[in-house]
């Protein structure tokens, strides 16, 4: 089985080389004759090589060609041109510089607004000066000068660089402003709800605390509250923003008004000719809400006038500016 399978591929081999050429040689005179046998396989080896060859060839030309209309196209630019082009540049470049310089001057000019508005806020609240001074921080901030065209990269990166330094300063004071913002607002509201105001102009005839008797007799009353004589008929005022809570005839009192502020604060107006308020109506600082008079176990034309806090009299001297 083993010599007939190798006479098989001896055959077979023989077969696949007698295809192809023979060069034959042959010398003019004497020599031996030489025989060149080509078989398919070089030939085609030989038709790759050679269509590799060609591409390349074809390939190198396109692009010498493309390098060729490209030194063209350059040689053919006047001098004129390439400086105006290089100017167009500049021109550009400095522009954007241009640009720069004046957003970062609008948002430095924002920047000591905000500053400004921020110690403004602090000095109404009393809170002292800020930890970081705005003013000294763009003081230290450099400032970005533009000396040539070599230097243009330089420049506005460094522009940009401050712009930035100082965007972020004016988020953080932004941030702190609102906090403030908000801190004034919860204070005025609170300051509104306090009555450290006078009800109306004129003296005290009659101080808080102790005292004897006005309407004769022996012994001693305490006061709770203090009493303005001014003229008969002169506006009452409410010194604090409140809800009214009582307001008619209450016995000594005669015509009374009783506003509630906050935090158990509240005050009391006696002694009313006119009562200009009702109950449960919302009064602000400073509202009218009656007039002086006598109504009342009262010796003549006054207001009595009482802060109470947690329903407790407290000197109400003690509030008034």
């Amino acid at each position: 089985m083993d010599i007939e399978e190798h006479r098989r591929k001896l055959k077979k081999k023989r077969i696949s080389e007698r295809g192809g050429f023979s060069l034959i040689i042959l010398p003019h005179y004497q020599g031996k004759i030489k025989v060149i046998r080509i078989t398919r396989r070089k030939i085609y080896t030989a038709l790759t090589v050679f269509v590799i060859v060609i591409v390349m060839l074809v390939s190198f030309a396109f692009s010498y060609k493309n390098l060729n209309n490209e030194v063209a196209r350059f040689k053919g630019m006047k001098l004129n041109d390439v400086v105006a082009a290089q100017s167009k540049e500049l021109q550009a470049a400095q522009d954007e510089v241009t640009k720069t310089k004046t957003e970062l001057t609008s948002l430095k000019e924002y920047v000591v607004y905000l500053s400004s508005l921020e110690k403004q806020v602090r000095s109404s609240l009393k809170l002292g000066n800020s930890k970081v001074s705005l003013d000294y921080v763009l003081s230290k901030t450099p400032k970005a000068k533009l000396q040539s065209s070599n230097n243009l990269p330089t420049d506005v990166a460094q522009l940009l660089s401050e712009q930035n330094n100082v965007t972020l300063l004016a988020e953080d004071r932004a941030k702190t402003l609102n906090l403030l913002k908000g801190a004034a607002d919860e204070y005025n509201v609170l300051l509104a709800q306090t009555p450290n105001v006078w009800p109306l102009h004129g003296y005290i005839s009659s101080p808080f605390g102790w005292r004897t008797n006005p309407f004769g007799g022996s012994g001693w009353q305490f006061h709770t509250g203090i009493d303005i004589v001014a003229y008969y008929g002169a506006p009452i005022r409410a010194t604090a923003d409140g809800t009214v809570e009582y307001a008619g005839w209450f016995g000594g009192y005669g015509n009374f008004v009783k506003i509630y502020h906050r935090d158990g604060i509240e005050t009391c107006y006696g002694h009313l000719s006119k009562i200009a308020v009702k109950r449960g109506e919302h009064v602000k600082k400073g509202q009218v809400i009656g007039y002086e008079g006598d109504t009342g176990l009262s010796t003549g034309p006054h207001l009595h006038y009482e802060i109470r806090v947690n329903g407790t009299p407290v000197n109400p001297m003690d509030y008034l500016k």
